[in-house]
């Protein structure tokens, strides 16, 4: 991937979803999302490839994401993806220049409006989507 100013390294996303959720984790509203997972580091080094593919990079092995079929039986609620923006938003400017920050908060936003137009939305209709993969 040519480098770019304004598109965080991998080495960079790395950092911040290590950071990210560990406040994730640590928070009240959003901890209890994550104490099945046995093995958080397997989980943050997917969610770092997942971050490095949406902002254009390549890998030689990339894993299959089901982002949506994770997510939907979980039960997220709308107050629920707001804290996770708020933390998400904290956490860029902890660790990010500015226009790193931004470009990243603009995928952010992304996926967090289609989380709640196909996750959260539809929740309430029983409507049923397969978590495979």
């Amino acid at each position: 991937m040519p480098a770019q100013v304004n598109i965080p390294t991998y080495e960079e996303i790395s950092i911040v979803v290590c950071a990210f959720y560990k406040k994730v984790r640590d928070n009240a509203r959003l901890g209890h999302f994550f104490e099945h997972l046995e093995d958080f580091a397997a989980h943050e080094k997917r969610l770092t490839d997942f971050w490095w593919m949406s902002m254009g990079g390549k890998l030689d092995d990339p894993p299959k994401i089901n982002m949506i079929g994770k997510h939907f039986p979980m039960g997220i609620k709308d107050e629920d993806l707001q804290t996770w923006l708020a933390l998400f938003s904290e956490t860029l400017l902890q660790h990010l220049n500015e226009a790193k920050g931004l470009y990243w908060m603009d995928k952010v936003m992304i996926i967090s409006a289609r989380l709640k137009q196909i996750v959260i939305d539809n929740q309430g209709m029983g409507v049923q989507i397969s978590n495979n993969v």
